[in-house]
């Protein structure tokens, strides 16, 4: 049972991580990659109080380093969904499940359901995970949409399950993938069906498929903690960065503009303090 369970891997969960350390609580950071991507690419950082002409590798990696000695449990997992029973919160990740009494949400940009049809056949042929759902596609066609290289290996699980898999990227680079895995371009544009998934169009052309896999930076927000009050496109939070739901905080892009590293940092420490006040209250 861990204290704060912190969902987010970027300057608003590193920054929340380290403070609760400090408060001498246990805490787990999961993040599907070490140090969130969008801080690691940046190639230089210049307005970042004491840090001058950085790039954003090497924050990044101070970030990590810093979490590592104050004795943070970083975990690279993807948390899939939270719920709550009782005064105990859960979420389940792809490798584990984690039990926890307080979560910083710190997940950035919150994530939404942007292809057409993509929230009307979630669980009817649309998926965010290859290992938990690739089992109900064996033998099937799919598509594989990927804003991060950390698809390939999913994709790649999926090759040894199914007749096909189309793998559309939306980033840049070399693909590490099977070589029975086809490479597609384009824009991901639709997905229809009748009860279940049977098309994918792209912006070039359309594929006959019976399901279709999104990887994207996280999982959108009504799929992670459904009832979780929203201000625009941005989690509603107090200035004590707390949501409506008792025991819930979070900080960093997913709580609205500015986007700016320092922003999340100190979001991070507030959320931090915020939820070890509140499981003062709850001894």
């Amino acid at each position: 049972m861990y204290d704060i369970l912190i969902v987010g891997g970027g300057p608003a969960g590193y920054s929340a991580a380290i403070n609760g350390r400090r408060r001498n609580k246990r805490v787990a950071l999961v993040s599907k990659e070490p140090v969130s991507s969008r801080l690691r690419q940046a190639h230089r950082v210049d307005n970042y109080l004491g840090l001058a002409e950085i790039s954003g590798a090497e924050m990044a990696e101070k970030f990590r380093q810093h979490a590592v000695r104050e004795g943070v449990e970083i975990k690279e997992d993807e948390i899939l969904n939270l719920w709550q029973e009782e005064e105990v919160f859960y979420g389940l990740g792809k490798n584990e499940q984690y039990k926890a009494r307080s979560v910083i949400l710190a997940i950035g940009i919150p994530q939404k359901a942007t292809i057409e049809g993509e929230a009307d056949f979630v669980g009817r042929g649309v998926s965010y995970c290859a290992t938990c759902d690739g089992m109900f596609f064996r033998g099937q066609k799919v598509v594989f949409v990927s804003q991060l290289p950390e698809g390939e290996k999913e994709a790649n699980f999926l090759a040894d399950l199914c007749e096909k898999v189309f793998y559309l990227p939306q980033y840049k680079g070399d693909y590490d993938l099977d070589p029975r895995i086809e490479v597609i371009s384009g824009k991901p544009k639709k997905i229809y069906g009748t009860e279940r998934v049977t098309a994918f169009v792209t912006s070039e052309r359309e594929y006959e498929v019976g399901g279709a896999f999104i990887e994207r930076a996280g999982i959108p927000l009504d799929r992670l903690y459904p009832g979780l009050e929203m201000q625009g496109e941005a989690i509603k939070v107090t200035r004590e960065m707390a949501t409506n739901v008792p025991g819930i905080f979070a900080a960093g892009d997913c709580t609205g503009r500015p986007w700016q590293i320092a922003k999340a940092a100190g979001e991070g420490q507030v959320a931090a303090l915020s939820a070890v006040d509140f499981l003062a209250g709850n001894k």
